[in-house]
This record gives structure tokens, C-alpha cells and sequence, in this order.
């Protein structure tokens, strides 16, 4: 075409003309396929990306919602650990102090019976009033140290009792909020169980309504087949009918089809002349077939 539209060119230019074309078009289609091929690969790469990203940051925050809780749970321990040393302490103290006022009052027993026996020995006056008068100092400071120890312990024992009290309070907050999560766990359980229970529901219903409904026929079964019988000349009828048709229709006949109340109604309405309007288009869907069509065959060319 170019040799004759061009006829003052020679066939070598229009031989070089077209390989140039054919390598500019080759080069053209080069680049449309390495761009598609990297805008594909990038939205590739992007959404891989960002699934990674989503991966990642989900794995942190479970990772940090573990160590914060192992944190919690390392203090609340570690203040568990001081307050049973205080109280430990206290116990220790509070021990000492009895064993401590218990060899008073057995030293103070002693004293007593030595005391009887000097003043069953000394029977001066001026002996007798300095001992009275040593007596009752002791005695009084022994009454002071034992108001003291009886004081401190006191306020030992109201310690311990308040702390006790916290404790228990802080022991039954803990199995509280405990019994609390372990109720938000099995909820949480049983909603996925009552989830998984539904969706295997819907499936068994779906599976009962695609499923495949055949009759038992042993006999059939091991029969042969017709092809196989014509192959054969098997049951071959021996005079050719000639109004037969050539092939066996496996379909819907006239009477079929004319018993459908959809196709009566559409044949009404054109020959009314209104199957084109809008009046047609509203009726004819609500129409309802004589079988419910299956789920996989419904029509939606009037959902659009």
C-alpha cells in the first residue's frame, strides 16, 4: 500500500520505514506492560506493606498489653513480699517483747523471794528502810517498763489487725476482679462458640439446599447405557420413522412453558402493547414462578 501511495520512494526506504514502525510499536507495547507490570507490583508490595504493618503493630500490642500486665503483677507482688516482711517484723517484735516482759515477771518473781528471804534475815530498821526504799523504786520503774511494753504492744497488735483487715479486703478486690475477667473470658468463649455454632448452622443449611437428590437404581446403575445399546443395534427399531426427530429434546415443551403465569401475563400485555412500559416493569417481577428458583439460578437482570 505504501508502494503504491508512495511510489517515488524505493522499496528499501519502505522495507526500513516498516521495520522502524514494527520496533516502534514493539518498544510501545514494551513500556504499557512494564508500567502495568509495576503499578501492579507496587499495589502489591503496598498492601503486603501494610498487612506486615498491621501484623506488627497487633503483635506489639499484644506484647505490651503481657509486659505491662507481668509488670502489674511483679509490683503487686513485690508489695506483697514488703508487707509480709512488716508484718514479719512486727511478729518478730512483738515476740521479743513478750519473751522480753515474761523474764521480767520471772525475774521479777525471784526478786520477790530473795527479798523475803533478807527480810526474814535483816531485822534492822535502817536496813529494812533503805530496802523498802530500793523496793519501791524498782517497783515503779518496773511499772513504767511495763506500762511501756504493755503500750507498744498494744499498738503492735492494732497494726496488725489493721493490716490484716487490709489485707483481706486487698485479697478479696483481687479475687473479685479475677472472678470478673475469668466471667469476661468464658463470655467472650461462648459468643465465639455461639458464633461458630451459627456459621456451621448457615452451612448445612446451604449444603442441604445445593445437595444432590438421586433416586437408589442398583439396576441402572450397572445396566449399559442407551449410546452404548445404539452402538450395539440393541432395542433398534426396525422401520425408520420419519416424522421422528433426529435428536431427543431434553427441555421445557409448549405446555410447560404456556402453564408459567409469567410468560401468559407477558404474553397479555403485548398484545395489549404495553410490555414496553412502565407498568410492565413493575409488574412482571413481582410475579412469583410456579417452583422457588434455586439460590445459585435466581435472575437479577431486574435488580440493576
Amino acid at each position: 500500500m505504501l508502494s503504491k501511495h508512495l511510489p517515488c520512494k524505493p522499496r528499501q526506504e519502505l522495507v526500513s520505514h516498516e521495520k522502524m514502525w514494527d520496533l516502534h510499536r514493539f518498544n510501545k507495547d514494551q513500556r504499557r506492560s512494564l508500567m502495568e507490570s509495576w503499578t501492579r507490583y507496587k499495589k502489591d508490595f503496598l498492601f503486603k506493606a501494610a498487612m506486615t504493618i498491621a501484623e506488627a503493630g497487633s503483635v506489639y500490642e499484644i506484647e505490651l498489653f503481657v509486659a505491662n500486665d507481668r509488670k502489674q503483677q511483679q509490683e503487686i507482688c513485690s508489695e506483697l513480699k514488703e508487707k509480709v516482711m512488716q508484718w514479719r517484723l512486727h511478729q518478730e517484735e512483738a515476740a521479743s517483747l513478750e519473751s522480753a516482759i515474761a523474764a521480767r515477771r520471772q525475774q521479777e518473781e525471784e526478786h520477790q523471794k530473795k527479798q523475803r528471804r533478807e527480810k526474814e534475815k535483816l531485822q534492822r530498821a535502817n536496813e529494812k528502810e533503805k530496802i523498802q526504799k530500793y523496793k519501791a523504786e524498782k517497783q515503779q520503774a518496773w511499772e513504767e517498763q511495763q506500762s511501756r511494753d504493755l503500750q507498744r504492744l498494744e499498738q503492735l497488735k492494732n497494726i496488725m489487725a489493721q493490716q490484716a483487715e487490709k489485707d483481706r479486703e486487698r485479697v478479696v478486690y483481687r479475687q473479685q476482679l479475677l472472678e470478673k475477667r475469668l466471667s469476661e473470658r468464658r463470655e467472650e468463649a461462648l459468643y465465639e462458640e455461639q458464633v461458630e455454632i451459627e456459621r456451621q448452622r448457615r452451612l448445612e443449611a446451604l449444603r442441604q439446599q445445593v445437595a444432590v437428590i438421586a433416586e437408589f437404581d442398583p439396576v441402572r446403575m450397572m445396566s449399559d447405557t442407551k449410546a452404548w445399546k445404539a452402538r450395539l443395534g440393541v432395542g433398534a427399531e426396525e422401520e425408520i420413522v420419519l416424522q421422528k426427530p433426529l435428536f431427543d429434546l431434553y427441555t421445557y415443551n409448549e405446555q410447560q412453558i404456556i402453564c408459567d403465569p409469567r410468560i401468559r401475563v407477558e404474553m397479555a400485555l403485548r398484545e395489549a402493547g404495553l410490555h414496553n412500559t412502565s407498568y410492565a416493569q413493575e409488574i412482571l417481577p413481582k410475579i412469583l414462578p410456579p417452583k422457588p428458583p434455586r439460590k445459585d439460578m435466581e435472575s437479577t437482570i431486574f435488580k440493576k
